[in-house]
Order: structure tokens, then sequence, then C-alpha cells
């Protein structure tokens, strides 16, 4: 399984943005200064901090003094928060299975596989809604 690098990517815009607000450096990063510090294309930010913005994890402004900022506090924003705003509530596995060959032992085969990956997502979710934004910041201050 892989995700996009884009998911990646939201993360550390997230704690770039996070970082540069905490230590006063900014109001609102500006959307140039993200873009060229973490060497994202800027088309590939607009559609992070598109996701971003819509699922209420930063805000922007426009004008001279515009750009990102967090909506709320680093505490209250869960990596999973991110996952979900960039992944669109897709799936974390696929498991619609079509067999050409029907009857029980290929129903309890879909019904077996489809649990295990359901497990597996599940620890997922808990294991990156058990970190927050701030965790990673208290990480940059080692």
């Amino acid at each position: 399984m892989s995700y996009s690098l884009t998911l990646t990517h939201a993360v550390a815009v997230t704690v770039f943005v996070a970082d540069k607000i905490r230590r006063g450096m900014f109001d609102f990063v500006p959307t140039r200064e993200i873009a060229h510090q973490l060497d994202i294309k800027p088309p590939t930010l607009v559609k992070i901090l598109q996701s971003l913005i819509r699922a209420g994890i930063v805000e922007s402004r426009e004008g001279a003094k515009g750009g990102i900022r967090m909506a709320k506090p680093a505490e209250e924003v869960r990596i999973l928060h991110i996952f979900e705003a960039m992944e669109n509530q897709r799936p974390v596995f696929q498991t619609d299975l079509s067999f050409r060959v029907t009857g029980e032992i290929p129903d309890r085969a879909k019904l077996a596989i489809r649990s295990v990956f359901d497990e597996a997502s599940q620890a997922l979710r808990r294991s990156l809604d058990a970190r927050t934004i701030a965790d990673l910041l208290i990480r940059l201050d080692r």
C-alpha cells in the first residue's frame, strides 16, 4: 500500500505553518514561502491547501499580509484529520472482490480477506488519531 506524496506534503505543510506561527515569524505564512521552503510545486500546494481549508485545519487570508495559518490549535489537529482531508474518505484498502468461482468457500474467503484488511485499516486510523501536529512540533524542539 502506498499513499501519494501529497499526503506526506500535507502533513509537512501543516507542521511548517504551525511552527512558523508559534515562533511568531508570521501571522499568516505566505504560500510562496511554503512552496519555496518545502519544495512543493505551487499547483500541488494549492490542491493541498484547498483540502486542508475545506477540512478546517488551516485558514487563508488574501492580500499583501495574507497567507495561511492554523484554523485551530496544533493540539487539536490529529494526523488522522489530515489523512481524511487528503484521501477524501476513500477506504484504506479496496476489498470489493469479484471472483469467477462461486459458492460457500469463495464467499467465506471474501469475508476473511475483508476482515483482515478492515482490522488493518482500523489500526492505521487509531495510530494516526493518536498523533497530533503538536506531537510533531515537540520533535522539532529536541
